[in-house]
């Protein structure tokens, strides 16, 4: 059987939205076996950043734009409700003492808005963001997809592609080198669905498949081999459970790499990030496997031994290693920061861990920060008895002893918990565990 993100799951209400080991990175535990002592990170705080008005919240995607200088915007998505919501990422709001919201439904009467993720670029001489729209919730074949771009100044919206599979991603960059943006686009679909491009020719956007399989989640334009063109990493999930490379001859044509695929089908693949975690200078993917509702799981299976986050080590020629990171069950998202000011970069993890999908025996561990030296990686557990129901996260802050994230809540079960549409965390950190 087929196996589907949760975003998406064929067995929910229709309403409702839906690595094994291969090779070990040196984890540092104390003689029992267990993660590092975790006392140094404690004290937490969340606080609301919106009216926390919905009773069972499903957010798909949270996120930090970077909009030029030291302006950002905070943006998260609601597709059950149709809505993404953008505000200032003031330090007044980064504070959670107020956001200025500008909420949006891109709802039509012939055609209800799901939007599942938000970024940004400047199109044809505008700023725009760019919504990447599912267009209809449950899983199916459809073509009910699009991608839409909204003028942030005058609200106007044009629609770049519609009528396409499911849609879950369109990420901007300049990918045949003609001096204007161009999209990734990400057709999760059902049991149709691609990895493509989309062209931009003075606003005409003609769509190129690099990868006609469903179950593409994040494909992202980055140089993985200091060539000075884009190429685009992804990652798939639906059966396929693989990272992709789609390496760029530097005028928008793409040759197909596996940089990495599971073993098994139920792997459940689940995000995708790029970042130079061992400072040579080019870019390594991050990558999570924790999406717990693929069909095919066998009965039995520890999923604190099958999913996590691993890391893929680049060359700088786009040639990469595999590199474990850490097994625990539900993983989702990352960020990437030096929260001990020891001069590397640390990993923050969230887990999505749904009531019932596992038996109640099973080690449940919502939120995990991976403490790096030398590339070696100290878990750290961060203790919590409240249910958030992570599926997205992002880092807004980090300070010398406090670090602060954003997250909104995702509980298409009704399952409840401790739930928000958006609330800022904010926890007690170590300066530099390691004495130096």
């Amino acid at each position: 059987m087929q196996a589907v993100h949760p975003l998406f799951h064929r067995k929910a209400v229709l309403t409702y939205l839906t690595i094994c080991m291969l090779l070990v990175v040196m984890f540092t535990f104390n003689q029992d076996g267990e993660p590092a002592a975790d006392a140094v990170f404690d004290d937490i705080v969340v606080t609301p950043l919106v009216n926390n008005d919905v009773e069972n919240p499903v957010v798909a995607n949270v996120r930090v734009l970077s909009i030029g200088g030291a302006d950002s915007e905070l943006v998260f998505t609601e597709p059950l409700r149709g809505l993404f919501s953008i505000a200032p990422a003031t330090s007044a709001c980064l504070q959670g003492s107020g956001c200025q919201w500008s909420t949006y439904n891109l709802s039509t009467e012939s055609h209800p808005s799901s939007p599942v993720r938000v970024s940004h670029a400047e199109i044809n001489g505008q700023r725009q963001w760019i919504i990447s729209d599912i267009g209809i919730l449950h899983p199916s074949n459809d073509k009910e997809g699009r991608v839409v771009a909204v003028n942030p100044s005058t609200g106007d919206t044009n629609i770049i592609i519609e009528n396409i599979g499911r849609t879950v991603c369109a990420e901007p960059g300049d990918l045949d080198a003609d001096g204007d943006i161009d999209l990734t686009l990400c057709e999760f679909g059902h049991d149709e669905g691609t990895v493509s491009w989309l062209e931009n020719d003075g606003g005409n956007w003609t769509k190129h498949v690099l990868d006609p399989r469903p179950g593409s989640i994040h494909a992202l334009p980055v140089d993985v081999d200091s060539d000075g063109d884009l190429d685009i990493v992804a990652i798939l999930s639906q059966l396929s459970e693989e990272v992709m490379l789609y390496r760029n001859d530097g005028f928008g044509n793409f040759s197909s790499e596996s940089l990495f695929k599971a073993n098994v089908t139920h792997y459940g693949m689940s995000g995708i990030k790029a970042e130079d975690l061992d400072f040579d200078g080019d870019l390594d993917l991050i990558f999570t496997n924790g999406d717990t509702m693929d069909f095919d799981t066998p009965q039995g299976v520890d999923p604190n031994q099958l999913h996590g986050v691993a890391w893929l080590e680049n060359n700088g020629s786009g040639e990469f290693t595999y590199h474990e990171l850490v097994r625990n069950w539900g993983a989702y998202d990352t960020a990437v920061v030096d929260f001990d000011g020891d001069g590397d970069l640390d990993i923050i993890t969230a887990f999505f861990q749904d009531t019932n999908q596992f038996p109640n025996h099973t080690a449940r561990t919502q939120l995990i920060v991976l403490e790096q030296e030398n590339l070696s990686w100290i878990r750290h557990d961060i203790p919590m008895d409240a249910q958030y129901r992570f599926l997205s996260i992002a880092l807004v802050s980090v300070g010398e002893t406090e670090l602060s994230l954003v997250f909104g809540s995702h509980d298409p079960f009704a399952n409840g918990g401790d739930l928000y549409r958006l609330a800022l965390m904010e926890f007690q950190v170590p300066v530099d565990s390691s004495g130096s």
